[in-house]
């Protein structure tokens, strides 16, 4: 593959005299270039004057918008543009957008590669605006293979159609793989970015999920061949997520052959999304055993260094019987079990819940004013302290007790900080004024059978520790689901036994706070003593 650093210097250099003009935005620097791009190909010489180019553009673009500009101006941005060829224009569809849109890594399209094997005959690109100069050398390696690619913006449609058009093996369809009945066509192999965790909801009764992401895989699968594969990475919320995304789960399981999940590197997709994603394999038939990776990184992501090459960090092969016993298709938790302290978990002959069944799992409210004082205490993230809550240093609104009655903190439940740079857990204690938690906080009110504090206690012990890691849909910032949250398993000992080793654990921490408080006393102490005799 050819190394896309060698037409950035270019591509930069034209992106920023665009700009220099007033195209700013990425739909205007694309509308430039694709103006360019149907010119060029128009024009029967390549030294027409300012004129001719002029009017050449006018013809060809007649559908399009006015050219906001005269002959001069865009014979300047003609002979900017003219020189690119097919992979130059695929940088630079990628670069203008900056990082605020979806785009492919190279290192990934590499990876894609390695699925075309001999038997496969038919590939379908879905989105592939996504995709640099790497998916256009792919399809000049592979001339024996049909390429379809799909595109749903009608200005990249045109552009990238004159790009493919130099191509027998590949063809450029206008389709929304996010809706029912998109192509009729099947194929051997689908390799698939679909937009990750979108905003908008998809209302379509064929789908099981209404999320985008999840619409798609469904989706996908129906134009997968008797023996095609279905390669695509989606966020990793599909591993454990309940809900439609369980109900997902389960129709994938039944209906289809799942043959590799991998964890991908964290911020492979940077700047765009931090969030964790995953490589999944599908094929049709039954599941008999599964491939499980991590990759990992040849080395650090970072802003300025991306990853050149996925390394297999781990690897297990799991048969179906195994699989099934995993929480979701949670395959952190499957290498973890490797881990001694989960080993020892797993083993012990204590009963074991998933949380939704022993306790209720919401998430704190969103909160947009605060006062000084106010009828309603707000826990923040920053008053969860080691030690427990300090509660003399709360935010304060002014509401209605029935408008935030759902939120309503009570005696036992336990907090779990749902953002920020670590993980930390608190138990509530009755106060005189109402408290809610902020929306950074998760809160869990265990049911008859199960003591906060002793819940604590198991979530900071190393099982607990790990179990809540392998829920962490962020990379450097911690990003946990409430509803992801409700899956995780837990210990539930006899309520004697969990309320005596809460016992136990309160007098330590007594004497830990009583043996700080005199040692802080004594070293003021110690303090004011020399501070007395300095001069």
């Amino acid at each position: 593959m050819s190394n896309r650093a060698s037409y950035d210097k270019d591509i930069f250099n034209a992106i920023d005299i665009l700009r220099s003009y007033g195209f700013n935005g990425q739909q205007e620097l694309i509308d430039v270039l694709c103006r360019v791009t149907k010119t060029k190909k128009a024009l029967a010489s390549t030294e027409a004057d300012t004129d001719t180019v002029y009017h050449t553009m006018q013809e060809v673009t007649s559908s399009m918008t006015r050219f906001p500009g005269d002959a001069d101006l865009f014979f300047k941005l003609y002979n900017t543009l003219a020189s690119f060829d097919g992979h130059a224009v695929l940088s630079y569809l990628n670069a203008s957008g900056e990082g605020r849109e979806l785009a492919a890594p190279e290192v990934l399209v590499n990876k894609f590669e390695e699925y075309i094997t001999d038997t496969v005959k038919s590939v379908l690109v879905p989105e592939c605006e996504q995709y640099g100069p790497e998916l256009l050398e792919i399809i000049e390696t592979h001339p024996e293979v049909m390429f379809t690619l799909t595109c749903k913006q009608e200005l990249r449609y045109e552009l990238l159609s004159s790009v493919y058009a130099a191509y027998n093996n590949a063809k450029v369809q206008m389709a929304d793989i996010y809706s029912y009945g998109f192509t009729s066509e099947k194929f051997d192999l689908i390799i698939a970015i679909p937009v990750f965790g979108g905003r908008t909801l998809v209302n379509d009764e064929d789908f099981i999920s209404r999320e985008p992401d999840l619409i798609a895989v469904q989706n996908l699968l129906y134009h997968i061949n008797i023996d095609g594969e279905l390669v695509i990475v989606l966020p990793a919320k599909i591993t454990f997520g309940g809900g439609s995304t369980a109900s997902l789960r389960s129709y994938i399981e039944s209906n289809y052959k799942i043959k590799e999940i991998s964890s991908l590197p964290a911020g492979l997709f940077a700047p765009y999304t931090a969030i964790r994603t995953y490589l999944f394999v599908f094929s049709t038939g039954t599941t008999d055993d599964v491939v499980l990776k991590q990759y990992a990184s040849d080395k650090p992501i970072r802003r300025t260094s991306t990853c050149k090459k996925l390394i297999v960090a781990n690897e297990q092969l799991l048969f179906n019987d195994e699989f099934s016993e995993l929480n979701g298709w949670n395959i952190d938790m499957a290498f973890s079990e490797e881990d001694d302290d989960i080993k020892a978990f797993a083993s012990s002959p204590v009963k074991k819940l998933h949380l939704k069944e022993a306790a209720t799992v919401f998430r704190g409210k969103a909160i947009n004013t605060k006062t000084e004082s106010g009828n309603i205490g707000v826990i923040n993230i920053s008053n969860i302290t080691d030690t427990g809550i300090d509660y003399s240093g709360l935010d304060y609104i002014v509401d209605e007790e029935r408008k935030v009655s759902r939120y309503v903190l009570q005696d036992g439940d336990v907090l779990v900080t749902a953002r920020g740079t670590t993980v930390k857990i608190a138990v509530f204690e009755a106060q005189p004024i109402i408290c809610i938690p902020s929306a950074n906080i998760n809160v869990i009110r265990p049911k008859e059978a199960l003591n906060g504090t002793y819940l604590k206690l198991f979530l900071e012990s190393p099982v607990g520790v790990k179990m809540l890691k392998s829920l962490q849909r962020g990379t450097g910032v911690v990003n946990i689901n409430f509803k992801d949250m409700s899956e995780l398993e837990v210990p539930v000992l006899p309520l004697e036994t969990q309320e005596v080793l809460v016992r136990e654990y309160n007098s330590g921490l007594s004497l830990y706070k009583e043996t700080i408080a005199a040692a802080e006393e004594g070293w003021r102490g110690v303090q004011a003593e020399i501070q007395s005799k300095l001069y």
